[in-house]
């Protein structure tokens, strides 16, 4: 870059700034700058702001833009340097000048002819400096920024190309009795209003922000409930403040009610979405007592019974029938009153990789049922133990135990599915949870006749779609998730 360094006018974006000053006194520093890449500070070259070191074997890197680095340097912290030589106009002598640095992922040095001039703020998207008394009128600057990959505290291990400089930077100066304009004023939320923050639907921080971010990130708050926009790195361009402040979100001080990530890169909620959300009120209680009160009346006459082999154990009754795969510990296959729930490889178990421990069952007995209990070695957990349990009518309860997520695959044959969700305004009925993921009550399989099976817990759970049919991953995020799948008749 060196001598080579282009000067635009600042005309040719002036939609896109908030100027401080009159179109021709304007500069844009939107350039190809000479840029070296280092993996941590301790190698970054030496002196590198200094106007007698030799650059000539740099690249360049653009502002704005992101950088690339190697995956292999993925724990380290490594830096980016830019410099370029900027001809300052005779016109500006005698004026205030000043630098305006936009979005930078990282606190950034700012040198000047050599000289440290300070850092950009770390809690805010744009930073101005006055450079009056470092400058040669005339003459060729060096300007020096050196960025570290991430700021003490956040993520290091981002090697997706989101560091760098994202949005404008221009230099103006001030005419005679012009003042320095004041940024956006940020003020506190409204009492009761619910404050997010971008970082939660944003998984990556560095980004060239577009109205269609802008809107998309609006709407994702709004559909949470969230009324307002806690001020941030990622909110404090006064672009964005007055966007939002159009789509009727304003930006304010306060902090958010939470920092977690809300939306994950495929657009879906995650599980912290949901601690938002007020208490359940639902009567778990009463649903699953009622759906066993059912069950138990379509049984005259309470005989249970076991069928037991090397491989396999049956627990069985009129009604129902329920075989466990002795060697893995899981549900092979089970119908209740007619309609089958898991079959052809169809079950309920962790989803993770595990292997069977101990199996055992007890006794069936017309009072307290059948237990059948196994113990399995969970990948990354350890030992867990899952209780079956069968009373005399029929009706699987399931004490998952271990904060493991659970797939249920139910049978192909239960082809219409219902789901009551809590939502942020009211409980909702679903038919599908493609492409989103709900917090439900409960879900519902049934077959054309509208007979079927009811899947419910004691609590409400993330429900998750899966890409096979039929199946459904079940986040629950407690030590023991008790789980029943009762009969649903027309």
């Amino acid at each position: 870059m060196m001598n080579r360094f282009l000067l635009m006018a600042a005309g040719l974006y002036m939609s896109a700034l908030q100027l401080h000053a009159a179109e021709g006194d304007t500069l844009s520093i939107d350039e190809k700058w000479l840029f070296k890449l280092a993996k941590n500070e301790a190698s970054s070259p030496a002196n590198y702001q200094s106007t007698k070191f030799n650059d000539s074997q740099w690249g360049f890197q653009a502002i704005p833009g992101v950088w690339r680095v190697p995956t292999a340097w993925s724990k380290g912290d490594y830096v980016g340097t830019y410099r370029g030589w900027i001809k300052m106009p005779s016109f500006y002598a005698g004026r205030k000048i000043f630098l305006h640095i936009g979005f930078t992922t990282a606190s950034t040095a700012v040198y000047v002819n050599g000289e440290k001039i300070g850092q950009t703020a770390l809690d805010r998207a744009q930073t101005e400096f006055d450079i009056t008394p470092y400058l040669r009128i005339g003459e060729r600057n060096l300007f020096v920024l050196h960025m570290p990959h991430y700021d003490e505290g956040e993520d290091a291990t981002n090697t997706t190309g989101k560091s760098g400089i994202t949005s404008h930077c221009y230099i103006y100066a001030l005419q005679d009795g012009q003042k320095q304009a004041s940024g956006p004023s940020i003020g506190k939320a409204r009492s009761g209003v619910l404050v997010g923050s971008r970082y939660s639907f944003r998984p990556e921080e560095g980004y060239f922000d577009t109205p269609k971010l802008m809107q998309s990130d609006i709407d994702q708050m709004k559909k949470l409930g969230i009324g307002a926009i806690s001020y941030d790195k990622l909110s404090s361009d006064p672009e964005f403040i007055a966007y939002a402040r159009q789509q009727g979100m304003d930006v304010v001080s306060d902090s958010p009610v939470t920092n977690e990530l809300l939306v994950d890169a495929q657009g879906n909620y995650t599980s912290e979405v949901y601690k938002l959300l007020p208490t359940a009120n639902y009567n778990f209680k009463k649903e699953i007592d009622d759906a066993e009160a059912r069950a138990s009346a379509a049984v005259s006459k309470s005989k249970p019974k076991v069928k037991e082999s090397e491989s396999v154990l049956t627990v069985w009754d009129t009604p129902y029938s329920i075989t466990f795969d002795k060697y893995t510990g899981l549900i092979s296959s089970y119908s209740q009153n007619g309609v089958t729930v898991f079959s052809d490889g169809g079950t309920v178990m962790p989803n993770a990789k595990m292997q069977l421990v101990s199996f055992s069952s007890t006794k069936p007995n017309k009072a307290t049922g059948t237990k059948v209990t196994a113990v399995y070695d969970i990948a990354g957990q350890g030992r867990t133990t899952w209780t079956y349990t069968i009373p005399s009518n029929g009706v699987l309860s399931i004490d998952a135990g271990g904060q493991q997520d659970i797939l249920v695959t139910l049978s192909s044959r239960l082809t219409r599915s219902e789901y009551l969700a809590q939502d942020f305004g009211k409980d909702t009925n679903l038919s599908s949870i493609q492409g989103s993921r709900p917090r439900v009550y409960w879900m519902k399989r049934s077959d054309a006749a509208g007979t079927g099976i009811e899947v419910i817990g004691e609590e409400p759970f993330t429900a998750v779609q899966t890409p096979k049919p039929g199946q459904l991953l079940i986040q629950h995020g407690t030590k023991s998730f008790d789980l029943h799948f009762l009969p649903v008749t027309k």
